[in-house]
């Protein structure tokens, strides 16, 4: 048998030695520090259009933030979000009248995560004060704080946003 010679070993090494897996994989590991610091800053900073090479990259934040804002402020009626505001609230609780309307609106409160019942809705009285049957919970009060931040940010929608007294 012959020695392999320098020729040959080039040949079966080459192709493995210069391939683009390797290739990528050998820059990733000698450039990976600088790649990396140059991807979290392109994150951090609010670039809404990029341009590589032939292709051209758009975000379209507005849209998506609007939406954000249709459904966060659709998410509860006007009486159930009086209700979450009256029990946000620092004052004195305010009466109630348990219609049939005042349930469903405590049910779907209650069902959302927003508040919690202290009586059964079965046995709550016909009418008092708020605060003594129902408290608010944290997610209700995170919702709350989100909604009149997101309302803020708008011009349209500030009058929204506002506490409503009764």
């Amino acid at each position: 048998m012959s020695n392999p010679s320098l020729f040959d070993w080039v040949s079966v090494l080459g192709p493995i030695l210069f391939s683009w897996p390797l290739l990528i994989t050998v820059v990733l590991i000698l450039f990976y520090k600088p790649l990396f610091n140059l991807l979290e800053q392109i994150s951090n900073q609010n670039i809404q259009k990029a341009k590589i090479g032939p292709f051209e990259i758009e975000e379209a934040e507005q849209p998506y933030v609007e939406s954000i804002q249709l459904l966060l402020t659709s998410l509860v009626s006007e009486d159930e979000l009086n209700h979450l505001q009256q029990l946000n609230s620092g004052g004195e609780s305010t009466s109630y009248e348990g219609t049939t309307e005042f349930t469903t609106e405590l049910k779907r409160l209650s069902s959302l995560g927003f508040i919690n019942l202290k009586v059964d809705l079965d046995k709550m009285p016909k009418s008092g004060e708020l605060k003594q049957q129902v408290e608010l919970t944290e997610k209700g009060k995170q919702y709350l704080t989100l909604r009149d931040s997101l309302l803020a940010e708008q011009p349209e929608h500030k009058d929204q946003g506002k506490k409503i007294e009764t």
